[in-house]
């Protein structure tokens, strides 16, 4: 089923039809729910923490570069902290769940405008172009939240920034790669 939702992938960014972010993640849903649906849908591994912390486990990367496969894994009680995503990207709820509070932009400051808990089998975008780009994300359990992200770009590329609210700036948030195939967004130094 991951196949299947990289050869969605691919097919969307060169569809003529497919002009707009939600127009490519929207033709990209069907593969994202059946790989939800699959009974094996990845590999274990790939659902596993990092020493006990969130990672971004790298199930594809795009040669050409347009876009990655990550599966998101969030232990129960962390938190991505309120982030920027710079340009698309799709998600689809694997295992347990996440409280993502949306935020929008008012010139100075993200603003909270929404707040849902995902589920198992939920899919959900993000869509800078619709001002969806700003969000945070927690696991309140129980259990070890995973998702998977079809994202623009690859991992070293995507836009990413973070909101530093002790300094009230936005600062870089960039993912490195920590292990072998297991990515971090981490704070510039």
């Amino acid at each position: 089923m991951l196949r299947r939702l990289v050869t969605a992938a691919e097919a969307a960014l060169v569809d003529p039809a497919c002009r707009t972010e939600r127009a490519r993640a929207e033709a990209m849903r069907p593969a994202m729910a059946a790989l939800l649906a699959d009974d094996e849908p990845i590999a274990e591994q790939a659902c596993q923490p990092l020493q006990g912390a969130a990672v971004g486990n790298l199930l594809y990367a795009d040669p050409e570069r347009r876009f990655h496969i990550l599966a998101v894994v969030f232990p129960e009680g962390t938190s991505s902290g309120v982030h920027w995503h710079g340009c698309w990207g799709l998600i689809g709820y694997l295992r347990g769940g996440d409280e993502e509070t949306r935020y929008r932009w008012d010139g100075e400051q993200p603003v909270e405008v929404s707040r849902h808990v995902w589920h198992q089998g939920d899919i959900t975008t993000l869509l800078p172009e619709e001002d969806e780009g700003w969000h945070r994300v927690r696991n309140p359990g129980p259990g070890t939240g995973v998702s998977i992200h079809v994202l623009c770009r690859t991992p070293a590329d995507h836009p990413h920034r973070f909101w530093d609210r002790d300094r009230r700036q936005v600062v870089d948030f960039p993912f490195r790669e920590a292990a072998p195939g297991r990515w971090r967004a981490e704070l510039a130094p």
